[in-house]
């Protein structure tokens, strides 16, 4: 059959069961029924010989043709006559001729529109409407395939709005449409449309794909393409179209799913290294993030803690006493802002040496998370951007950061944030991510001087001298440095990261 990167139709011989009739040509059909005629040539042509396939859908449609309109309207003659026409286009279509197998699908077709309405029987109806759904699918393959891609693009609609779970025609219509029609807008809605078809639960999909998490890794590169297709496009949140974010950042995290569903797609690698070299990429958007844990609150701690294991809150507190000679020497801090505070899973390590905490995160749900999870833990809490409340809270005595500065790349307009906002001898104590020892090796291969990388799991990695020549521009001093390796799970692999200490010294003080 022929295929659409990936995407592969029904055969319409398996309609109907086979059973007795596997070598039957030689016989006489005029003492067979239509049934038993369609039975015959689908076995002839599931035997690969579509010649004599050809011939029996032939005479099966000649035994209907003078009484199927009579019997059309009573009986299920037109889910035989459906079938003959559909799998007579496919046997054509198995012989070369392309031209023929389009006339024997609109045959199909055609036949259906002009007798579906005098159908009462819903059976009758599902399954007259499941097979020229098919017809519909087969016949958009063989338009691509003589390069009808307007009609090849009509077709494939056409199919989706007959049988709405039918992906395959939709993300093939999303290929149609990017590919030769030029139209990528249209496309990311039906890849999208074909990719929630797959990923829901209610109801089978169509001809569901045997390995779904391959298709769906290409349906989100494909995605990420239709994004990625033009600099003049504009993209927006799907929840929220009012607000605008960089189509580079919803590309690469399109790129970042199809690696995670299928870590061997090459194809989304390159354009994943591609997108995530743009250097105006330079953090993840406010309202990214935000839509993100608002939709992960209620499930974010259990999920993060007990499902991935991750251990960097409390290693990030017993890395700080590490930092200042041990738990004993470590002195009370007036002002600690807890930033990304999440569910207060690092705020709680540190409350003990603070006079006021207050914590702080883009997401409001994340929030109500903390605050019923760790009742009284902060003095005050703010939702917003991080650079911008550590400005109001100014002067503040530590910054702490358990995995919230992962979703800023370029580390600059962050660290200027904290040099102004810390007094002089103020902390910051803060984990950031490094890239996985195959995804390290690759990038000193092909950057060595790399300072930041989106990874596959939508969270940047640092390069720990980029931090430390950062740190320094900003009166930043490193006091504490230390690598984790393994501090939670992506998958079944453990995520390697860094632990920065670093205290602030006054603007003229050499570094």
């Amino acid at each position: 059959m022929k295929n659409k990167f990936l995407f592969t139709g029904l055969m319409a011989i398996a309609l109907l069961s086979s059973s007795a009739y596997s070598r039957r040509y030689e016989m006489n059909v005029e003492h067979l029924t239509p049934e038993e005629i369609l039975e015959l040539a689908d076995n002839t042509l599931a035997s690969n010989e579509p010649l004599e396939a050809i011939k029996i859908y032939e005479q099966g449609i000649s035994s209907i043709d003078g009484t199927a309109t009579t019997r059309i309207n009573q009986h299920d003659t037109l889910v035989t006559s459906l079938s003959l026409y559909t799998n007579l286009g496919t046997a054509y279509s198995s012989t070369g001729n392309e031209r023929g197998a389009v006339e024997k699908y609109r045959h199909a077709i055609l036949l259906f529109s002009n007798h579906i309405e005098d159908i009462v029987d819903e059976s009758i109806q599902k399954a007259a409407t499941d097979i020229t759904a098919q017809a519909a699918f087969f016949l958009g393959m063989t338009q691509e395939e003589l390069g009808n891609h307007r009609k090849a693009a009509d077709s494939y609609a056409f199919a989706a709005s007959l049988d709405p779970y039918h992906w395959a025609a939709l993300a093939n219509l999303g290929a149609v449409l990017q590919d030769h029609l030029r139209e990528p807008a249209e496309a990311l809605l039906v890849y999208n449309q074909a990719y929630d078809i797959l990923t829901q639960t209610k109801v089978e999909p169509t001809d569901p794909p045997s390995e779904p998490k391959l298709v769906l890794s290409q349906l989100q590169y494909r995605i990420g393409l239709s994004i990625t297709y033009s600099e003049k496009q504009k993209c927006v949140l799907k929840d929220d179209p009012t607000k605008e974010v960089p189509c580079s950042e919803m590309a690469a995290n399109a790129f970042n799913y199809a690696i995670e569903l299928d870590p061997t797609n090459e194809n989304a690698k390159h354009m994943l290294a591609a997108v995530t070299a743009d250097a105006t990429m330079r953090r993840a958007s406010n309202d990214y993030v935000t839509q993100l844990f608002e939709d992960y609150a209620g499930n974010f701690e259990h999920s993060l803690v007990d499902e991935l294991g991750y251990t960097g809150y409390a290693t990030l507190r017993r890395a700080f006493n590490d930092a200042l000679g041990g738990e004993e020497k470590v002195p009370i801090f007036d002002v600690v802002v807890d930033a990304g505070c999440g569910t207060g899973l690092v705020g709680e390590q540190f409350r003990n040496i603070s006079s006021t905490m207050i914590g702080v995160d883009l997401s409001p749900s994340i929030i109500q998370e903390a605050m019923k999870a760790r009742p009284g833990l902060y003095d005050e809490t703010k939702v917003g951007d991080v650079t911008q409340i550590f400005r109001e809270k100014k002067p503040i005595s530590l910054i702490i950061a358990g995995d919230s500065y992962i979703y800023f790349g370029d580390l600059v307009p962050l660290f200027q944030s904290m040099e102004e906002s810390l007094k002089d001898g103020g902390m910051a104590a803060f984990t950031l991510e490094n890239a996985s020892d195959e995804f390290y090796e690759k990038l000193q291969e092909t950057k060595p001087d790399w300072r930041w990388q989106l990874q596959p799991s939508g969270r940047f990695a640092h390069n720990k001298k980029y931090v430390e020549t950062v740190g320094r521009e900003c009166s930043l001093q490193i006091v504490y440095y230390e690598e984790m390796r393994g501090f939670r799970k992506e998958g079944a692999k453990d995520v390697n990261g860094h632990i920065f200490v670093m205290q602030k010294v006054a603007h003229h003080a050499e570094l």
